[in-house]
């Protein structure tokens, strides 16, 4: 990952954030972010900071990039690292392997070895053909240790392109049963690019285990994709069959069936869960912003916050890539990671930040008061059609110094910005906005991407002072959205926008009502135990047209859903049931996954009218669960449920 990776701009970002206060759910924010120690190559003239392993004179390694840590044991890391010269500058291997049990990071990381092939020469782990337009090069992305076998997710380079673009042949996984001397490429377990689009959406990893699965996260090839979400049970790693795919509600079998999780522009990815805080982080480079970001959420799956910065685009004076976790980092506020670096030279260094709990909760929007905007042009995570920018340090602001404008004389003029949505769920947007006196078509919503279809929209006149504006939408059958505060024109005409906030409705199950199950058989995210389905169109619905059901004359029957929760969290299920009047064996709760443990049920017989039933529980240890209704059927015995509810109390 050479010079064709290195960053195109470079651009003095401000870290601060306005005082936006939104919702009470914890959320992180990096602060502090230094450098510790140099990781690999050798020490310049004048540098003073620690550097343990001394790579160029003790292992032939004079530069590298990545620095991907992973567990390989208790105590034990493994550290997988990129493109590789050696201490005379010659690229001679696409891949190197470090190990390490420094427990201590305060000083540096040091390492055990380098896996060698010679003694001094650490070993190229994954062979590469090094032929441009046929395979450049073998590239790790991810690590993942199950039981003895240790797993590394890593893309075939076709060739590089412009600056953050290279196209990838395909994707895959390789393991090693041997303590990461040897490792085999697994001939199946491919994800394979399209060499004329370009366009598979599991070209680059991020590996993390959890509840017994693997979750792949993964973007296109370059850095400019959004970020997909795949999981596989741990003991299946390389059966390519075993995977599915986040469909924005619930796992499908098929990549085509992957929603994103996030928004890119989203490269070298790295994901962690912190039991400290209970949250999930995720970094990576955005190009567009020039600076490495992190997103977090109270599940895998998100909703994943707005992008903070991690580090700014001005940090080194010449460029950086990569944020890799150490596995050290997930049980505390001291977030260490690996980051790549031009400057001084192609190599890697230990950094640390401190993370600490802010106020923006769950708020999807990046950079949602403008602060870390650098210049008076509009950046990166926010876009404009028309003319418009940022008033930096003007005193126009409602909070912090920044706020976002538009201003012309004429056209559509507005500033936007992309977000991730789960489908057909509820979200509000608001944000605050004050206008010319001549302005009187205003508009705030949310539509389709590049100015498509409105979704939902509110208009507004002459502001004269900032006034807080509300829409609430449905996504509907969309993954992604895009936000706007708007006008046209009528002369010279602005307004100005500040604080704007985007969260999820509070329900956390998917189809609650099942309206949006396309067929009378039940659909991801729900699913059947025994004999179960939709009622479709029939006027069985406690609200609006569908419900769904369960019948059959005998064994266990029943509608149920994944669910993802915050561990050690209490939580209300309600939804609306009704029954045949034969049934007097009925159950509504949460248990843990695949009929697991009951954590929280009650019974029910019969219910010739749709009755509320409650249920209350506490999640335990676990990240996921299953909720369900159903019934043991003697007889032709049936139940109908609609309008389910969990919400974390």
């Amino acid at each position: 990952m050479r010079r064709n990776r290195m960053l195109t701009a470079l651009l003095a970002v401000s870290a601060a954030i306005g005082t936006l206060t939104i919702g009470s759910a914890s959320a992180l924010t990096p602060t502090g972010t230094t450098m510790v120690a140099r990781v690999t190559g050798a020490t310049p003239s004048g540098e003073t900071m620690p550097n343990p392993n001394q790579t160029a004179a003790n292992y032939n390694v004079g530069g590298t990039d990545l620095g991907i840590v992973w567990e390989k044991s208790p105590g034990q890391y493994f550290i997988a690292f990129g493109d590789t010269n050696d201490s005379a500058g010659n690229w001679t291997r696409s891949n190197v392997l470090a190990t390490s049990s420094d427990t201590n990071l305060a000083d540096g990381l040091s390492f055990d070895t380098m896996i060698q092939s010679s003694p001094g020469f650490a070993k190229e782990i994954l062979s590469s053909k090094k032929i441009n337009n046929d395979e450049m090069t073998v590239i790790p992305t991810a690590g993942v240790t199950v039981g003895s076998r240790s797993y590394i997710h890593y893309m075939s380079v076709n060739h590089w392109g412009s600056a953050g673009r290279w196209y990838t042949n395909y994707s895959g996984i390789a393991y090693s049963d041997d303590n990461g001397q040897n490792w085999i490429k697994s001939p199946s377990a491919r994800w394979v690019n399209n060499t004329t689009t370009w366009d598979s959406r599991f070209q680059m990893a991020a590996f993390l285990k959890d509840s017994g699965f693997v979750y792949m996260y993964a973007t296109p090839n370059g850095r400019f994709g959004d970020v997909y979400l795949a999981r596989v049970p741990e003991n299946s790693m390389l059966d390519i069959g075993a995977y599915r795919y986040w469909d924005g509600n619930g796992w499908a079998t098929g990549e085509a069936s992957a929603r994103p999780v996030a928004i890119g522009v989203a490269g070298e990815m790295s994901v962690a869960y912190n039991t400290y805080f209970k949250r999930y982080i995720m970094t990576y480079l955005n190009e567009d912003r020039q600076t490495i970001v992190m997103r977090d959420a109270a599940t895998p799956v998100g909703p994943w916050s707005g992008e903070k910065i991690l580090v700014p685009g001005n940090f080194t004076g010449l460029g950086q890539y990569n944020a890799f976790m150490h596995p050290l980092s997930n049980n505390g506020p001291d977030l260490y990671f690996i980051m790549s670096t031009w400057y001084p030279d192609y190599n890697t260094h230990l950094m640390k930040a401190t993370l600490t709990s802010d106020m923006l909760g769950d708020n999807l929007i990046s950079d949602p008061s403008f602060e870390t905007q650098a210049q008076t042009p509009i950046m990166a995570p926010w876009y404009v059609t028309g003319e418009g920018g940022i008033d930096r340090n003007l005193g126009y602001a409602r909070t912090g110094t920044n706020n976002g404008y538009v201003r012309n004389g004429s056209g559509w003029n507005a500033i936007k910005q992309r977000i991730v949505v789960q489908p057909n769920t509820d979200y509000t947007l608001k944000g605050w906005v004050k206008t010319s006196s001549n302005n009187t078509e205003g508009y705030f919503g949310a539509r389709l991407p590049n100015d498509g279809a409105v979704i939902s929209e509110t208009h507004f006149g002459s502001l004269p002072n900032y006034t807080e504006l509300t829409v609430s939408f449905h996504s509907g059958s969309n993954s992604v959205v895009e936000l706007y505060a708007g006008l046209w024109a009528n002369g010279d005409t602005w307004l100005q926008l500040d604080d704007v906030s985007v969260v999820r409705e509070a329900n956390l199950v998917g189809h609650a009502g099942f309206e949006s199950q396309p067929t009378s058989s039940l659909t991801s995210p729900w699913y059947a135990n025994g004999n179960a389905g939709v009622d479709r169109n029939l006027g069985f619905a406690h609200t609006g047209s569908n419900n769904g059901y369960a019948r059959y004359d005998s064994g266990w029957n029943a509608i149920k859903q994944e669910v993802f929760v915050e561990p050690n969290a209490n939580y209300t299920l309600t939804a609306w049931v009704r029954t045949s009047s034969n049934n007097n064996d009925g159950y509504f709760g949460a248990r843990l996954m695949n009929g697991g443990a009951i954590l929280s049920e009650t019974p029910f017989a019969s219910l010739p009218n749709y009755t509320l039933l409650t249920v209350a529980f506490n999640s335990g240890n676990n990240h996921s669960l299953e909720i369900y209704a159903g019934m043991w059927a003697t007889g032709d015995t049936w139940i109908q449920a609609d309008d389910f509810r969990l919400t974390k109390n």
